[in-house]
């Protein structure tokens, strides 16, 4: 039966048609969508954008718009909803139905079809439609590492108008096509960075794994021009090529490796996470972090978090250091006028360097919770989506029944010492934006290491991603004091045991802590059998320096195994595992979950009883029911709206 409708797809007049709906208010919401889904399964592409790359307009008989009118300058044909129809009820085998007889040329011969059923369209329709095409074999493709490939300023100001992601299954092979239009706004284009508002990108990226081996070939065309239409008929001439080859299929979800411009990663991240429904697991993690960082600085703190400046917070973390290398006690004395601290934690900070450490991690908590409260305006109970969205980060609950969910299983539980248990309650992969964009991809030897922190400082490693020592990456704005005995790099381990050393349960979820899994680019790797705190890098030759753990030959002044790396982009953070870990742990507590508040959006999203209105245009507002205007609380007068700015994002 599958083959069959198949075939008949194949064989369907909308098969690789690019296809514009502009239908009146006779056809209702669920009609719309079935025709829609009927025309997708005749292989037939939907857009929601009108070009002159599109093949039809279907439409009903008393449409007269702008895409209608639009389509009449492109010379596109206006087909009758009708002929959809009609081709539906032919039975197999049945001679197909003429579309000529419902092309719509003009309004009198949308009144003459009312009347009749059909249109007479005098001579083919090649006569009748006039697109204006170019040859595509005369479009320049230049390769992206030609010496004179034309300037084109991608990040700083451009967007994606159009984009598609293929992707072809061999036997021993996997072959992604990535189609690109890119433009710059008028308003931006500037000759002296770019040579040309609009450009064409082609990239195809061939995997192949052998003997456990991956080996991947990629190749980048590009094609840059001033004319729409050309790159909108080359974009149209590429997807129809490819979509309609064998074992291809489309892909519309965000890829985990490094497929496509930086442009499009960047726009399909920001979607992905703008668009996506949180589960349960993410929101009580979510919500735990959250509480648990304001927590630590309410008890710590005498005035409220949210009254301390980004310049006090600079301010203090200059006098920490002041105090670091001179000991001077005015200086301890400005650190807490700056940041306020109830008596119990106004600590002697005179050559006391645990905490002076203590105090630079809580400027680093400061710092993250005033980055991210920003965007939620320190409302403790704003919706647990914005406080997602704040993070900038995606996060994804792994089912325990998949593969996936095995192998981290497997990973920690290899990795733990003896007479310790480690219970996994969840997995989630994490993805951050400027990892997937910046990361070493070409460095050989990359492992998943294991990294620990408090749970608390989880707020700042899901938001801004782990840090360098402030001594080699002052200029972020970032602080850490955990220099270490391989010196002023990020640290990760092999083992399980040694990473959870560093970690801290929760207070909101008693009994649980968390532990990060990243992929680190070890490269060649320098080993160690001392201590060396004072590297700032690795020596000549090497991208990570390895303490080697003691054992009976090597006299080794290492416990455990260690890794340090010294560049951001070696590493990036894979998942985030919560377990419990005895004996520091107890097992056998029944945790309360934490209320969640939802934004008004999930509830409709999740809602199992949602009306939906027979038709979108038919949907009426009953505007005399409604309290309009901005209205003071305490006087009830209105308040003048002088302005507002609406953001949106087009999908398609």
């Amino acid at each position: 039966m599958k083959q069959t409708s198949l075939s008949t797809s194949f064989f369907s007049p909308f098969n690789g048609k690019t296809i514009v709906l502009e239908l009146g208010r006779k056809i209702g919401f669920k009609a719309k969508q079935e025709l829609i889904n009927y025309l997708r399964e005749q292989q037939a592409h939907i857009s929601y954008i009108l070009t002159a790359s599109t093949d039809y307009v279907l439409v009903t008989n008393d449409v007269d718009s702008y895409k209608t009118r639009r389509a009449k300058q492109f010379g596109l044909p206006l087909v009758n909803v009708e002929y959809v129809y009609e081709y539906r009820r032919l039975s197999p085998g049945q001679t197909p139905i003429d579309m000529d007889k419902f092309i719509i040329k003009s309004t009198e011969v949308q009144e003459t079809f009312a009347n009749t059923g059909t249109i007479s369209v005098a001579g083919s329709r090649v006569n009748v439609i006039k697109i204006n095409k170019f040859d595509l074999t005369k479009v320049k493709l230049w390769n992206s590492d030609d010496a004179d490939l034309p300037r084109f300023d991608e990040l700083a100001h451009g967007e994606i108008g159009k984009w598609a992601i293929f992707k072809e299954t061999n036997d021993k092979s996997d072959v992604f096509f990535a189609l690109e239009l890119q433009v710059i706004p008028e308003q931006y284009y500037d000759r002296a960075t770019s040579d040309y508002r609009l450009r064409f990108r082609y990239e195809k990226q061939t995997i192949s794994s052998e003997e456990q081996k991956q080996d991947k070939k990629v190749l980048i065309h590009y094609a840059f021009s001033d004319n729409s239409n050309e790159q909108q008929q080359l974009f149209a001439s590429y997807y129809y090529r490819i979509g309609t080859m064998p074992r291809v299929t489309r892909i519309r979800e965000m890829l985990p490796d490094k497929l496509g411009s930086k442009l499009l990663l960047r726009s399909l991240f920001t979607h992905r996470i703008d668009t996506q429904i949180l589960d349960e697991n993410i929101c009580q993690l979510i919500e735990s972090i959250w509480l648990e960082s304001i927590g630590d600085l309410n008890k710590m703190l005498s005035v409220l978090p949210e009254s301390i400046t980004l310049k006090a917070i600079i301010e203090a973390e200059a006098a920490l250091l002041e105090v670091k290398s001179t000991n001077d006690p005015a200086a301890a004395l400005r650190f807490y006028s700056l940041i306020p601290h109830r008596p119990q934690h106004n600590v002697g900070l005179i050559k006391n360097r645990r905490a002076l450490t203590e105090k630079l991690d809580l400027c680093q908590m400061l710092r993250d919770m005033l980055t991210v409260n920003e965007l939620t305006n320190w409302n403790v109970k704003a919706p647990i989506e914005a406080k997602y969205r704040a993070l900038k980060c995606h996060i994804e609950t792994v089912d325990s029944s998949t593969p996936e969910f095995k192998n981290v299983a497997e990973l920690i539980q290899s990795s733990i010492d003896s007479g310790e248990q480690i219970v996994i309650h969840h997995v989630f992969s994490v993805a951050k934006q400027t990892d997937a964009l910046n990361f070493y991809t070409s460095l050989p030897h990359q492992w998943q290491l294991f990294h620990g922190s408090k749970y608390a400082n989880f707020l700042g490693i899901l938001s801004r991603g782990l840090t360098m020592p402030k001594m080699v990456m002052e200029e972020l704005g970032v602080l850490r004091t955990d220099i270490g005995c391989l010196g002023y790099g990020i640290y990760f381990s092999d083992s399980a045991s040694t990473s959870l050393k560093y970690t801290t349960a929760s207070t909101t979820r008693p009994g649980r802590r968390l532990l990060c899994i990243c992929q680190v680019a070890l490269g060649e790797s320098a080993n160690y059998y001392s201590f060396s705190p004072t590297l700032t890098k690795p020596p000549n030759g090497f991208h990570s320096t390895h303490g080697v753990k003691r054992t009976e030959q090597n006299n080794s002044m290492f416990t455990d195994n260690e890794y340090a790396i010294y560049q951001l982009d070696q590493q990036r953070l894979l998942y985030v595992v919560e377990i419990s870990w005895t004996p520091n742990d107890v097992l056998n507590i029944e945790l309360e979950r934490l209320p969640i508040v939802h934004h008004q959006q999930h509830a409709l999203k999740s809602s199992e009883h949602v009306e939906v209105p027979l038709t979108i245009d038919d949907e009426v507002i009953e505007i005399v029911e409604q309290d309009y205007g901005l209205i003071c609380p305490s006087s009830g007068k209105l308040v003048p709206l002088k302005s507002f700015h609406i953001r949106a994002q087009i999908v398609d």
